[in-house]
């Protein structure tokens, strides 16, 4: 795909809006520059966006905020369906008429489906075309008299059930559910706890359920960082609604944050990006774990249990203590 994007995007750059999510970053990391603008709702892609495009934007693809409007918006297509049907249903809000939405995918994103579905929402043609395994589709903007696809409301904030009231929305990965790694780790919690006041670290945060749960144990200040700009703002309002001390900032893997800040560290690292296994995210979870903890500080970590946490982490901690191996997940103790 990087090839196929990159002659995409110099078409034209200057009139072009990218929006990049997962399937991007490779094309930024191998040097790509573009004389276009840019939005995304990953942190890191952002960091790699900075200085290589004309103008940057992160936020959780709310295009109200961007300056300006376009001829051409280039999208390869998002792992969340939800986030490509708040794409196409906004597209009319940032191209003028006459203006083109192009899609790409392989064969296994759904890109046959969003083509069809982009044509019907902004009245043109799907113009599908095969570039090997991959595929292109550049529909040009009629009208937008189309029916809105369905995209859960992607824009609202809203508590769940499910959740026990904590607020989520789509855009963010298991966005409507309590992981059942995190539920694990955050049962272990009443045997691990640091002193009131103590400076906790809640690394890859999501919209909070382990700050939330961990709150419920005393009063601690939280330091919570997410790569996703959805559960940085979902994160935020749970942590305005329970009162829960402390800040949300962004960050790929806590890379940002200041060494030594952390007396706790509590995480539940993803082992995936998009529609690939990113191996190496667990490492860079636990590299900055144990730069961020305090010396003599205790990380909590919770991973699916093929993922070999203690080899990973023996060069990084001098104790690596099992918990509790239960329902596919197993966690851990660290510490310096």
């Amino acid at each position: 795909m990087p090839h196929l994007l990159q002659q995409l995007l110099q078409e034209n750059p200057r009139e072009t809006l990218w929006i990049a999510e997962e399937n991007s970053k490779a094309l930024l990391q191998a040097g790509f520059r573009f004389d276009g603008d840019l939005i995304t709702n990953r942190w890191d892609i952002a960091h790699f966006a900075d200085g290589r495009c004309h103008h940057s934007f992160f936020s959780d693809f709310r295009f109200a905020e961007l300056e300006r409007r376009y001829r051409r918006i280039v999208f390869p297509v998002s792992k969340e369906k939800a986030i490509v049907h708040h794409v196409i249903n906004s597209t009319p809000e940032v191209l003028g008429a006459g203006g083109e939405l192009a899609l790409l995918g392989g064969k296994q994103s759904g890109i046959k489906t969003y083509a069809a579905k982009a044509a019907a929402r902004l009245g043109g043609d799907k113009n599908l075309v095969k570039h090997g395994l991959e595929y292109s589709c550049q529909v040009v903007f009629h009208e937008s008299d189309g029916q809105r696809l369905d995209d859960q409301d992607y824009t609202r904030l809203r508590p769940l059930d499910a959740l026990g009231g904590l607020y989520s929305k789509p855009g963010l990965f298991g966005w409507n559910k309590i992981d059942r790694g995190s539920a694990l780790l955050a049962d272990r919690f009443a045997e691990h706890l640091p002193p009131p006041g103590a400076n906790v670290v809640d690394l890859g945060c999501g919209y909070g359920y382990l700050s939330a749960e961990l709150a419920r144990h005393g009063t601690f200040h939280f330091t919570a960082t997410d790569n996703n700009a959805a559960a940085l703002l979902a994160c935020e309002r749970n942590f305005r609604e329970r009162e829960i001390t402390g800040v949300v900032t962004p960050s790929d893997a806590g890379r940002e944050l200041g060494a030594n800040i952390a007396d706790l560290l509590i995480c539940n690292p993803p082992f995936h990006q998009g529609f690939q296994v990113e191996g190496d995210l667990t490492d860079r979870f636990l590299e900055n774990a144990a730069r961020l903890l305090r010396p003599g500080g205790t990380a909590l970590f919770v991973v699916n249990e093929f993922i070999p946490l203690a080899r990973k982490a023996e060069p990084l901690f001098t104790d690596i203590q099992p918990l509790e191996r239960r329902d596919g997940f197993s966690t851990f103790r660290l510490c310096r």
